[in-house]
């Protein structure tokens, strides 16, 4: 049984090489989940939200040296 591992983290989600990998992961077919994301966009709103709180970006294993080399190709 395969599980998903984190290819990248990202501070926020209007990092343009976050949406950019996500694009190209989606154009090579490669499902992923995102872990965070809604957490990390109204991080400050609340008083006490942990401020280190990063957007992870998933795939499954099978799925995550194709994923890394689409990450490494962003410049």
């Amino acid at each position: 049984m395969s599980k998903a591992v984190t290819v990248a983290t990202f501070t926020s989600n209007f990092d343009m090489k976050y949406m950019l990998f996500k694009e190209m992961l989606d154009e090579a077919g490669i499902e992923f989940m995102l872990v965070n994301e809604i957490t990390s966009t109204i991080d400050g709103t609340f008083r006490g939200s942990p401020t280190n709180i990063g957007i992870e970006l998933r795939v499954m294993e099978e799925n995550f040296e194709e994923a890394l080399e689409i990450y490494n190709s962003i410049k």
